[in-house]
């Protein structure tokens, strides 16, 4: 039998832990949300790590209040996807079956105070690294120890709790995942092609711009559904934002979803080619253009993307004014950066990688000279 774990206790009387999943990147992004938006509400935030538990993916961070107010104000949160109570953390000292066991009888002692009142409940993991177990053995033999422990029944669509039992490695993390939907998912209503970009991470490249004040005008030319146009509006409510796309059906869909939204009178949606921007928006100068342009996976055998760049580049310097910036995702970052070396119009202010989907794009930050 495989000794018996070291458990971590994650929380105490004086302060509220919350842990946030987030796509791989962004874990900055999330912490100064919740500590814009906790300085906000008079909230302390006493500790913060981008890397809690060395997992990837995931932002910690610590506030002295009460809990019920600390989630209140993290159901606020736009860089996330899920909000969780972190509880406790424990180390796997085997793999397979007897870290299966472990996991079972470990999480079988521990107190879930949640688990004491909810009639129904379910088990999830999220399993990261290399081991000879699959995510939803985990979810099983940790389940099956949280139905022998609790008077309450298994039910995966309609539960009152959602207990977690993540595995980065050899340390597993027990947590209460207190979002039932995605925090991310709030654009779902309306026109939504298949790779339109998540609320969240439209969120997060307009922080990243790091903006003292709100730009007065915001442009993206490649649109689509108008996701990172409504985020725009929503984050900078006296900013005039346009969006701009090729495709007839992206732009009814972008403007159906502006109107049921309310935002017609601050976002303008318009047809047209972004390799002529200029001429489409030759009314209108930009102080951030924020975009996400195709990435080309499904063509990317037969697309040069050095000209894509170099044309985009230029037609972007067209219309946005000296000292504007420019936040764009690139799959595509080696003909993108020779593009970029040879550009008199622009230089670069930051670069990073994030996760989408399975795709490692990179997020650059442009200056306008």
């Amino acid at each position: 039998m495989p000794p018996s774990p070291s458990v971590t206790p994650l929380r105490a009387p004086d302060r509220t832990p919350l842990l946030f999943t987030v796509n791989m990147g962004l874990e900055d992004v999330v912490v100064d949300e919740f500590r814009e938006r906790a300085g906000a509400a008079g909230l302390d935030v006493t500790d913060t790590d981008e890397a809690p538990f060395g997992l990837q993916s995931y932002a910690l961070v610590e506030v002295d209040a009460a809990p019920e107010d600390a989630l209140h104000l993290a159901r606020q949160m736009r860089s996330v996807h899920h909000v969780l109570a972190p509880l406790y953390t424990f180390t796997l000292s085997t793999d397979g079956e007897e870290a299966l066991q472990t996991i079972h009888d470990t999480v079988a002692a521990l107190d879930v105070a949640a688990m004491e009142t909810a009639g129904t409940f379910r088990a999830s993991s999220v399993r990261q690294g290399t081991h000879d177990f699959t995510s939803v053995d985990v979810q099983t033999w940790a389940g099956g120890a949280l139905d022998a422990r609790y008077d309450a029944s298994v039910d995966l669509e309609d539960y009152d709790v959602e207990v977690r039992v993540d595995v980065r490695d050899d340390r597993c993390l027990v947590s209460v995942q207190h979002t039932r939907e995605a925090l991310s998912r709030r654009q779902l209503e309306g026109y939504q092609p298949r790779a339109a970009l998540k609320a969240n991470v439209a969120y997060a490249l307009l922080r990243l711009a790091h903006l003292d004040v709100p730009p007065d005008t915001l442009l993206d030319p490649f649109c689509g559904s108008g996701t990172l146009l409504l985020e725009a509006a929503a984050l900078w409510p006296d900013t005039q934002c346009y969006g701009n796309d090729w495709n007839e059906e992206a732009v009814a869909g972008a403007r159906q979803n502006v109107e049921a939204a309310g935002l017609s009178d601050q976002i303008t949606i318009r047809e047209g080619d972004a390799w002529q921007l200029a001429d489409t928006f030759a009314d209108v100068t930009a102080d951030l253009i924020v975009t996400n342009p195709p990435f080309g996976v499904r063509m990317a055998s037969s697309m040069d993307f050095y000209p894509f760049y170099r044309r985009v580049l230029g037609q972007m310097a067209e219309v946005l004014r000296p000292g504007g910036l420019v936040v764009m995702l690139v799959l595509r970052q080696g003909p993108f950066n020779t593009v970029l070396g040879e550009s008199e119009q622009f230089t670069s202010r930051h670069v990073r990688a994030i996760e989408i989907g399975g795709l490692y794009p990179y997020v650059f930050v442009l200056e306008r000279t």
